[in-house]
């Protein structure tokens, strides 16, 4: 069976009358469900407005996601591939984004190795290939934008990625948002940098504290819809 986490979605947006019998009801209808869950405030057992299905096979993840958008009880959720531990304190790793930066690009590859290899997951917009402005050299990274935030969560749910006979890093490119908070943090020319994925260029002090600023700013992001979800429970009442 392949790994629970590549078959699992986070369910959010649920309504707080939804019950662990009504959410599988909905989501069974695109596969077998092995685990289904909705998440609740340990005292008060009130529903904290989301939950997590987990499906036998990572083809059904696929089908309910193509099935997009959901209803449940009346109410439409935003289903989400399932964060790993590992990976929830990553900046970013929460966010809903189309683009992808891909680093460890190597000089003899070129743009329809970068195509073939990702247009496999989904439909994609644009592919960038960063280049030096006075030698046209490439900076061995690129970003590729898709149709679909599906998509993005999908490739890099994935480890590794092999493009070209190269192992890559392929990680969520910063959003505006992120970018806007960077830039508040460093100033615009270290945030780009940073979101460019510059990090050996003498960033590589930076970079670890940048990731802690996020890291923090997205804490508090989270702490904030918490209190905004326990506000609407208050207020429903």
């Amino acid at each position: 069976m392949e790994p629970e986490q590549l078959r699992k979605l986070f369910i959010g947006g649920l309504s707080f009358e939804t019950t662990e019998e009504s959410l599988r009801a909905h989501f069974e209808q695109w596969g077998t469900l092995t685990d289904c869950v909705v998440m609740r405030d340990p005292n008060s057992k009130r529903s904290r407005g989301f939950g997590f299905v987990t499906y036998s096979s990572v083809r059904e993840v696929d089908e309910a996601m193509k099935a997009r958008p959901h209803k449940v009880d009346g109410r439409v959720v935003e289903p989400k591939r399932a964060v790993s531990r590992e990976d929830s304190n990553k900046p970013g790793a929460h966010l809903t984004v189309k683009k992808i930066f891909v680093g460890g690009i190597k000089e003899d590859t070129e743009e329809y190795h970068i195509r073939e290899y990702f247009e496999k997951y989904g439909k994609i917009e644009c592919i960038d290939i960063m280049e030096e402005r006075s030698t046209g050299k490439k900076r061995g990274f690129c970003f590729v934008t898709f149709d679909d935030h599906d998509t993005v969560d999908k490739i890099v749910a994935q480890k590794f990625h092999t493009i070209n006979f190269h192992n890559c890093e392929v990680r969520k490119a910063l959003s505006k948002q992120e970018m806007s908070v960077l830039e508040e943090i460093m100033g615009a020319g270290q945030a780009m940098e940073v979101a460019e994925g510059d990090m050996e260029v003498g960033v590589q002090g930076m970079a670890t504290r940048v990731e802690d600023l996020v890291a923090t700013v997205m804490e508090v992001m989270e702490v904030m819809v918490e209190v905004k979800v326990l506000l609407t429970a208050e207020l429903s009442l």
